[in-house]
């Protein structure tokens, strides 16, 4: 036994000396790191090292400390040793500064870091390092690069070994504890063997506490959320939970730890500017009537990344005559919904209009779709003509019973008459029925109006409206869905990418209410 101790003795020695030429490096490397101007940022590879430097020794510390001599002990001395070695022998860098913010490597290529970006990350990574902080809040307006900006800060987390795993999930309206799981599930390629919140909360924690340090990412958090509903441990040292919202939010009270929260700012005019010329691929030698109008564009998307970004796409190549009416766009959008979505509640609530819903909200349209609780009586809810009138595009789900509502025809008149004053794009959806059938208002809505006007009588002016909103929609240029012609799902994904395509000029105010 004396034999064997004195190896793991030597080893223990070995190891120590092996520790102290490392910190004595990680000294000299630390001092070049605070000679670098304050105004130039840290070159990525060496916050690495630093960061690895300070796990391993934070290994041996609590091997050193061990006082039962083992095997695995033994083991782990050999490994710590070779550690050492290999990240004193690696401590060479071709520089200690880098004129590019290290965001730009974990992040898409036309990811642009500016002022406010640089510093919201710096705040982020300094949170993230801090023992005593466990939740961190991300907050700013609608558009301004929140998501892209936690995404890519995570990334560099793992990176630099702060986290042995990160992990994303999108919250938004509503959370829906069970889909919020099934991103985690997804991400750690877990199973459930029980489909109850309870027994999935179990297993995603069992299988966190199993992996190490843990960053879990909860974007779009609308309201305060207990991560541990989802099974993220909270309580653990192990963990720390990212959130991004579009306002602060109040400290969480669900855990007895400290809460940090850290605004991103929206871009300076100067900023604004250089990142639509990047997006519209416009400069100084430009046509002077584009740059006149593109300094407006500038000042009207307040500042906000992913405005720009929209917009300039959107201009590249265009003619002054786009510019304009893009810059008209947005002077007078007062819009609160990107999409409002008519339909007939009994014939596609549950189906088509609801598929078409969450696939429109996926992608990030603020997209109205009444829940059915706003119908009574004969008359159309203040609400629905207040979402119809502070929309960009109404898509008009024209089903086989549409016409037997008189509230769909009222939002149908109103549609189209926001059409004319208010510049609002208008699709009809002909689905499953014909437009020829509403043209001329035979079949299904020829029943269905004679039986209005039974109702309202043969000479009511709101028949006659009726009749006159159905015959414009059906010459209006629209997409046909019939029983067999294609997958549904597909069909959907049409009408998706063509708003996508428009996105521009669905373009409404952000707000920190959403």
């Amino acid at each position: 036994m004396i034999p064997y101790l004195g190896r793991i003795r030597n080893f223990q020695q070995e190891a120590e000396a092996e520790k102290r030429q490392l910190l004595w490096q990680r000294k000299i490397v630390q001092l070049n790191v605070d000679a670098i101007d304050k105004t130039t940022k840290v070159n990525i590879d060496v916050l690495k090292w630093l960061n690895d430097v300070d796990k391993t020794i934070e290994e041996i510390v609590k091997l050193e400390i061990l006082d039962r001599p083992n095997v695995k002990m033994r083991n782990d001395f050999l490994s710590m040793i070779e550690k050492m070695k290999m990240l004193y022998n690696n401590c060479e860098f071709e520089s200690y500064s880098s004129t590019t913010s290290p965001l730009k490597s974990f992040s898409s290529e036309d990811f642009v870091c500016f002022k406010s970006t640089n510093e919201a990350s710096d705040e982020l990574l300094e949170a993230l390092q801090d023992d005593k902080t466990r939740i961190i809040g991300l907050y700013g307006k609608r558009g301004s690069g929140k998501t892209t900006l936690v995404q890519a800060v995570g990334k560099m987390a793992k990176y630099l070994n702060i986290f042995d795993a990160v992990l994303f999930a999108t919250v938004s309206h509503n959370p829906n504890v069970m889909k919020i799981q099934d991103q985690f599930a997804n991400s750690l390629k877990i199973k459930f063997d029980r489909n109850t919140t309870v027994a999935r909360a179990i297993k995603i924690y069992s299988t966190l506490q199993s992996i190490g340090r843990i960053l879990v990412i909860l974007d779009d958090v609308r309201e305060i959320v207990d991560p541990e509903d989802f099974g993220i441990p909270c309580n653990d040292n192990q963990c720390k939970v990212l959130l991004t919202s579009l306002q602060r939010l109040q400290e969480p009270t669900f855990m007895e730890c400290q809460a940090r929260m850290i605004r991103l700012n929206a871009l300076s005019k100067d900023e604004a500017w250089t990142l639509l010329q990047k997006y519209s691929d416009i400069n100084d030698e430009s046509p002077s009537d584009i740059l006149n109008v593109a300094s407006e564009i500038v000042n009207e998307c307040e500042g906000l990344h992913s405005t720009i970004k929209d917009v300039g796409y959107f201009l590249r190549y265009k003619s002054i005559g786009e510019w304009k009416a893009s810059l008209d766009c947005l002077k007078h959008s007062q819009a609160q919904w990107e999409i409002f979505l008519s339909f007939r509640g009994q014939d596609t609530r549950h189906s088509f209009t609801g598929s078409l819903y969450h696939a429109l909200c996926q992608v990030g349209f603020k997209t109205f779709m009444d829940d059915g609780a706003l119908r009574n009586g004969d008359q159309i809810s203040p609400i629905l003509v207040n979402a119809i009138e502070t929309s960009r595009l109404s898509i008009i789900v024209l089903s086989e019973n549409y016409a037997s509502s008189s509230w769909c025809l009222d939002e149908l008149s109103k549609i189209l008459e926001c059409m004319e004053t208010h510049n609002q794009l208008v699709w009809p959806i002909f689905f499953n029925v014909e437009p020829s059938d509403i043209r001329h208002q035979k079949n299904s809505y020829g029943d269905a109006m004679a039986k209005q006007e039974q109702k309202f009588g043969n000479d009511s002016a709101r028949v006659k409206k009726w009749r006159s909103a159905l015959l414009e929609v059906s010459s209006l240029s629209g997409k046909t869905n019939k029983y067999g012609y294609e997958y549904e799902y597909k069909f959907i994904q049409k009408i998706v990418e063509d708003a996508k395509n428009i996105k521009n000029r669905l373009y409404i105010r952000s707000s920190n209410k959403d």
